[in-house]
């Protein structure tokens, strides 16, 4: 070898080629076996890429559909409870007008009494409601929470990526 201004290399010896040279039949059969695998590659990539974004779909669905049955489970139990609480409030004020018109008005200290018991009660019932309900509230977050994390460490969700981004495109 010897430097030469033009350029950095040249070889007194002729360059051999990379491949052994074959016969021209046996590099088209090469060729077309490389392509034959090269469309099989490309096929189970688009088949992979379609299943996760159907699962995607999916799983989307299932979160849309988790959040409507929590949100009606929710709904439920505060018309049962705010049903109950009506029904108790009209025993109770209709205790009291017929305590009322047998007594002429006037309450006994037993009955103030029992009356202000009820009205604790009746407060304590609603502090519970209130607080059952922030509870639900906090448990959808978490939840929330826990199935994007958990998108995100399967593949689901790139690492900027929410479920609400999800699509089939």
């Amino acid at each position: 070898m010897r430097r030469n201004d033009k350029s950095w290399m040249e070889s007194d010896e002729p360059l051999e080629p990379f491949l052994p040279l074959e016969q021209t039949e046996s590099v088209a059969t090469a060729a077309a076996e490389f392509r034959n695998r090269l469309v099989k590659i490309e096929q189970q990539v688009l088949s992979q890429y379609t299943s996760m974004a159907a699962y995607a779909t999916i799983a989307k669905q299932d979160t849309a559909a988790v959040k409507v049955e929590a949100r009606a489970d929710l709904d439920r139990s505060q018309a049962t409870v705010i049903g109950l609480l009506e029904k108790l409030r009209n025993e109770v004020n209709a205790r009291l007008d017929r305590l009322e018109r047998r007594t002429g008005g006037d309450l006994s200290v037993d009955d103030v009494s029992r009356l202000a018991k009820v009205e604790i009660d009746l407060a304590s019932a609603t502090a519970s409601l209130q607080q059952c309900l922030q509870e639900n509230q906090e448990l959808r977050a978490q939840i929330a929470v826990v199935v994007e994390h958990r998108m995100q460490e399967q593949g689901w969700l790139v690492s900027s990526g929410t479920t609400e981004g999800l699509s089939l495109r």
